[in-house]
Protein backbone atom coordinates (compact mmCIF):
# COMPACT_ATOMS: atom_id res chain seq x y z
CA UNK A 1 0.00 0.00 0.00
CA UNK A 2 2.68 2.65 1.13
CA UNK A 3 4.29 2.07 -2.46
CA UNK A 4 1.41 2.76 -4.09
CA UNK A 5 1.26 5.80 -2.42
CA UNK A 6 4.36 7.14 -3.19
CA UNK A 7 3.88 6.08 -7.31
CA UNK A 8 0.91 8.32 -6.76
CA UNK A 9 2.90 10.89 -5.39
CA UNK A 10 5.39 10.94 -7.68
CA UNK A 11 2.90 11.21 -10.75
CA UNK A 12 1.65 13.93 -9.34
CA UNK A 13 4.85 15.96 -8.94
CA UNK A 14 5.55 14.75 -12.81
CA UNK A 15 2.22 16.03 -13.91
CA UNK A 16 2.95 19.41 -11.88
CA UNK A 17 6.32 19.76 -13.79
CA UNK A 18 4.95 18.69 -16.67
CA UNK A 19 2.13 21.37 -16.56
CA UNK A 20 4.51 24.23 -15.34
CA UNK A 21 7.44 23.90 -17.89
CA UNK A 22 4.30 23.53 -20.60
CA UNK A 23 2.87 26.96 -19.50
CA UNK A 24 6.15 28.67 -19.34
CA UNK A 25 7.65 27.70 -22.43
CA UNK A 26 4.14 28.68 -24.58
CA UNK A 27 4.36 32.37 -22.26
CA UNK A 28 8.21 32.61 -23.16
CA UNK A 29 7.09 31.96 -27.36
CA UNK A 30 4.08 34.24 -26.75
CA UNK A 31 6.55 36.94 -25.46
CA UNK A 32 9.07 36.20 -27.93
CA UNK A 33 6.60 36.59 -30.63
CA UNK A 34 4.63 39.83 -29.10
CA UNK A 35 8.00 42.25 -28.67
CA UNK A 36 9.04 41.23 -32.30
CA UNK A 37 5.89 43.09 -33.27
CA UNK A 38 5.95 46.42 -35.03
CA UNK A 39 3.43 48.89 -34.61
CA UNK A 40 1.34 48.19 -37.32
CA UNK A 41 1.10 44.69 -35.51
CA UNK A 42 3.59 42.47 -38.06
CA UNK A 43 6.68 40.33 -36.62
CA UNK A 44 9.96 42.03 -37.32
CA UNK A 45 12.61 39.65 -38.79
CA UNK A 46 16.21 40.78 -40.81
CA UNK A 47 16.04 38.30 -42.97
CA UNK A 48 13.49 35.78 -45.00
CA UNK A 49 16.24 32.73 -43.64
CA UNK A 50 15.77 33.67 -40.07
CA UNK A 51 11.96 34.29 -40.29
CA UNK A 52 12.33 30.55 -41.68
CA UNK A 53 14.24 29.27 -38.71
CA UNK A 54 12.98 30.29 -36.15
CA UNK A 55 8.89 30.29 -37.00
CA UNK A 56 9.68 26.71 -37.57
CA UNK A 57 11.83 26.28 -34.07
CA UNK A 58 9.14 27.75 -32.41
CA UNK A 59 6.30 26.02 -33.52
CA UNK A 60 7.98 22.92 -32.75
CA UNK A 61 9.01 24.14 -29.31
CA UNK A 62 5.18 25.26 -28.60
CA UNK A 63 3.68 22.14 -30.02
CA UNK A 64 5.88 19.88 -27.85
CA UNK A 65 4.64 22.43 -24.68
CA UNK A 66 1.62 21.79 -25.40
CA UNK A 67 2.25 17.92 -25.77
CA UNK A 68 3.78 18.73 -22.02
CA UNK A 69 0.33 20.29 -20.68
CA UNK A 70 -2.01 17.84 -21.93
CA UNK A 71 0.52 15.13 -20.49
CA UNK A 72 0.45 16.94 -17.19
CA UNK A 73 -3.71 17.35 -16.95
CA UNK A 74 -3.79 13.63 -18.00
CA UNK A 75 -1.41 12.72 -15.44
CA UNK A 76 -3.45 14.51 -12.82
CA UNK A 77 -7.01 12.93 -14.14
CA UNK A 78 -6.03 9.20 -14.47
CA UNK A 79 -3.13 9.10 -11.34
Amino acid sequence: MELLVIHHNHLTLHACILLGIGIIVRYWIGRRRFNRRSIAGLQLFSSYEKWWLVTRIESLINFLALVAIIAGIVLLIFK
